[in-house]
């Protein structure tokens, strides 16, 4: 088993002026519907930051961003629904989100067992 982990930091006030720029075609390339319902800068900075996280941790470079779901449980606590298969056996997966002082943060963890393979090894 393996664990990967990423991190990332989100300046709220830069996150803004991408919003004031390109607005409505950001949104829309970004988020899923519902992350797009609560339109708070502070907000979608920080779901911003933890799909970036797990972009890191998966070591993805493709633009996949709605394939990266950031829900909330009823408890508050955020949760990453992946919507693309990355052949991997992923046994968990957890994520925190905070802000504070101009600044969003999301740190995640993923517990994998191995590459899922369609090769003969």
């Amino acid at each position: 088993m393996n664990i990967i982990t990423g991190i990332d930091i989100v300046n709220i006030e830069r996150f803004k002026k991408i919003l004031e720029t390109d607005g409505e075609s950001f949104l829309e390339r970004v988020f899923v519907e519902a992350a797009r319902s609560n339109a708070n800068p502070d907000h979608l900075a920080g779901i911003f930051a933890a799909k970036e996280a797990v972009k890191k941790a998966f070591d993805i470079t493709d633009e996949i961003w709605k394939e990266i779901e950031v829900k909330k449980l009823s408890s508050g606590k955020p949760k990453i629904v992946l919507h693309i298969d990355l052949k991997l056996e992923i046994i968990s997966m957890d994520v925190s989100i905070s802000h504070e002082a101009g600044i969003a943060v999301a740190s995640f963890v993923a517990l994998i067992d191995k590459k899922v393979t369609n090769e003969n090894n």
